[in-house]
């Protein structure tokens, strides 16, 4: 399942697997544990838990601001690389509480998918190529 295209050092435009993007956040997620240790699982799953909280947050301001509905300040600096810097960090997030909790995000997100197909009779594939953007 490719789900990004992840460019590495060599620029390469070489799309990466949500399995591959999950075993980056796997080796980051140790880099952290390994900087930052905390007291126990407990302790890091509630230090992920509250970043996933915070850059949620980040994220909703920037809609926010997108949607003018922020200071003038804001609204005057606002790019939509914000909007998507503060996307991304809230996916990272998620991602990384996901290992922290020994999910095996493939698996839930497949059966999420299935879930969603069946509770909404859908059928037929989405065309991916017509995003509705609505965030300038």
């Amino acid at each position: 399942m490719q789900i990004l295209r992840w460019y590495n050092s060599g620029m390469s435009n070489n799309p990466l697997t949500l399995h591959e993007v999950i075993q980056e956040y796997k080796k980051i997620g140790y880099f952290l544990n390994e900087k930052w240790p905390l007291k126990d699982t407990d302790h890091r799953i509630f230090a992920r838990t509250m970043k996933m909280v915070e850059e949620l947050g980040e994220l909703a301001d920037e809609i926010l601001t997108s949607m003018n509905l922020q200071r003038n300040s804001k609204i005057a600096a606002f790019s939509r690389e914000n909007v998507e810097d503060e996307f991304a960090d809230v996916l990272a997030s998620l991602i990384l509480l996901g290992n922290e909790l020994e999910i095996d995000i493939e698996k839930v997100i497949l059966r999420k998918i299935q879930f969603t197909k069946d509770r909404f009779g859908i059928q037929a594939e989405a065309d991916p190529s017509t995003p509705d953007s609505s965030i300038n």
